[in-house]
């Protein structure tokens, strides 16, 4: 099992911070609840007397992630994909290794070779 932190980035031209957050919240709930994958929001360090929101909108950490997690995880950034295909996901190791996905220039089984390459 990789225990090296992975770092998950969901964006679109499309879409506004909101939504992209609220998309970032149920995807974290969903790899909670559906894979072994630990998955936690990356929260903003604010300078003293700055106001805003805590959290970095569409931004998470993904550890403990194995081959069999890798799959459960293919499988449910397709459905998100499916659901909002103006999305784009960038997956980042730890050592720098970094992938785009973009929904609408990506072919899902190409999705699985790509999470497998990380």
């Amino acid at each position: 099992m990789v225990t090296m932190p992975t770092t998950l980035k969901i964006s679109s031209s499309e879409l506004n911070d909101e939504r992209i957050q609220s998309l970032t919240l149920s995807l974290c709930k969903t790899i909670a609840e559906e894979t072994d994958i630990e998955v936690e929001l990356v929260k903003n360090l604010a300078k003293r007397g700055e106001r805003g929101e805590p959290i970095t909108a569409g931004l998470v950490i993904l550890t403990a992630l194995s081959s069999g997690s890798a799959v459960a995880l293919f499988n449910l950034l397709k459905s998100y994909f499916e659901r909002e295909p103006s999305i784009k996901i960038s997956i980042k190791r730890e050592n720098g290794r970094e992938v785009l996905i973009d929904a609408k220039n990506i072919k899902f089984n190409e999705i699985k070779e790509i999470l497998g390459s990380l």
